[in-house]
């Protein structure tokens, strides 16, 4: 679905846009800077009644869970409100971050003018793992004022168009600020001519995504990437015997379905021991299929049909060519022990890995730097502070419990940044 001006549009007009956006866009450039607090209000307004918006309806068609819908409209209403839009420019903008700063040259006493400006133009290429990304993707663009580009995943769903319409009703001021396309990431003309206008490029996506990117913007343009992370849990003996931090990080595994960064794709125990592995592995396949059972797959059966014969090829794999690796399989879940201490994507759709990772060798996971994200750490209060230190020490970015670590809390980073500060810059003007 593609949206230009506040209007679907087909692929036909499309191509007319596309040959002509450099024009549009420095028009839009040429005016008043776009005034935020409009962006603020419109969301604002547009959230009051979130459960009533026809898209929130029909989540449930997408194969969205009723508790997973539940919680992402607690958090549009907690996130999107205006005192939390504006909380969140503060803490990630400064607190004075719309008011000039004077700045004073040394050897002259010439005196100057320093605020923060937006990049221009940004061109969100957004991936599909994430429900409603593209959409949060450019409100962050329109928080710091910029043009926003994006280009959406497959499968998207309408998420993104259907929201914008609802905030276009409220402000249509801001609909020359939106480009919505679904062209094709193998459309390399489209995908080139966007780029080209584009003062940055924000990619969301694994390596490969982002190798793309790279080969396609030209050497003056910025690249802002959300590459492909991987988030785990750690475990210790101790935490072992918690039932109830051990059953919410089986909601996260269930309820993410680990498609997302933060979901854990897999537990690492405090052990050298593999038989305390295989004994984890036994206890926490029964908590996980309890979970399972209470929220079910929320796909058709098509794709039910499709996740479970992924899931029995890789099974086989499993089994039959690592046979150093013991599968516990339960109804629509599992559990597969390892020997080795490496850190990898699962099986996904409640497919979990354990390993094997004493705590002096935490460290070691630092050689997975830039993909390590989110952790899960269960363990007793006396060991947290230790173990927590530890994992950021090796390059862990976030440690909760299991259940908040998808979550988001106000103001906090993302994949250990700002995403507010990356969309702008430092300009200063003398008096």
């Amino acid at each position: 679905m593609n949206l230009v001006n506040g209007k679907v549009i087909n692929s036909e007009e499309c191509e007319r846009v596309l040959e002509n956006i450099d024009e549009m866009l420095i028009s839009t450039l040429r005016k008043t800077p776009l005034d935020v607090e409009k962006v603020i209000h419109a969301c604002d307004c547009m959230v009051q009644n979130a459960e009533q918006l026809d898209i929130i309806k029909k989540l449930p068609e997408l194969g969205i869970s009723p508790v997973l819908t539940s919680m992402y409209i607690g958090q549009v209403k907690s996130m999107l409100g205006a005192d939390a839009i504006k909380r969140r420019l503060k803490i990630e903008l400064g607190e004075n971050y719309n008011k000039p700063q004077e700045l004073v040259y040394a050897h002259s006493g010439a005196k100057a003018a320093q605020t923060l400006a937006p990049l221009g133009v940004l061109f969100h290429i957004t991936a599909g793992n994430v429900d409603g990304l593209p959409f949060i993707s450019l409100l962050d663009g329109l928080f710091t004022g910029n043009i926003n580009i994006v280009k959406l995943p497959k499968q998207e769903g309408g998420i993104t168009v259907s929201l914008l319409l609802e905030l276009f009703k409220i402000a249509p001021e801001l609909q020359e600020y939106v480009y919505v396309f679904d062209y094709s990431s193998k459309d390399l003309h489209a995908m080139r001519k966007l780029a080209k206008v584009a003062n940055a490029i924000v990619v969301w996506g694994g390596d490969e995504a982002v190798s793309a990117v790279r080969r396609l913007a030209e050497p003056n343009t910025k690249i802002i990437e959300w590459g492909h992370k991987i988030s785990f849990a750690y475990v210790t003996k101790s935490g072992a015997k918690n039932t109830t931090l051990l059953e919410k990080l089986a909601m996260n595994i269930c309820l993410t379905n680990q498609l997302f960064c933060s979901s854990c794709q897999g537990i690492f125990i405090d052990t050298d021991n593999m038989d305390e592995v295989y004994k984890f592995c036994e206890e926490f396949l029964a908590i996980l299929e309890r979970i399972s059972a209470v929220h079910p797959f929320a796909f058709d059966e098509a794709a039910m049909i499709f996740i479970k014969a992924g899931a029995t090829l890789q099974f086989y794999h499993e089994r039959i060519e690592r046979s150093e690796n013991k599968v516990f399989k339960g109804n629509d879940c599992s559990v597969t022990a390892c020997r080795d201490s490496k850190l990898e994507p699962s099986m996904q759709y409640r497919n979990v890995w354990v390993k094997p990772l004493n705590r002096d060798d935490i460290i070691n996971l630092r050689g997975y730097k830039n993909y390590l994200q989110t952790a899960a750490l269960i363990c007793s209060d006396d060991e947290y502070t230790e173990l927590a230190e530890k994992l950021i020490r090796a390059g862990i970015i976030k440690v909760s419990d299991g259940f908040e670590m998808s979550s988001y809390a106000l103001g906090e980073g993302h994949d250990g940044e700002f995403t507010l500060r990356c969309y702008t810059r430092v300009v200063s003007v003398q008096n």
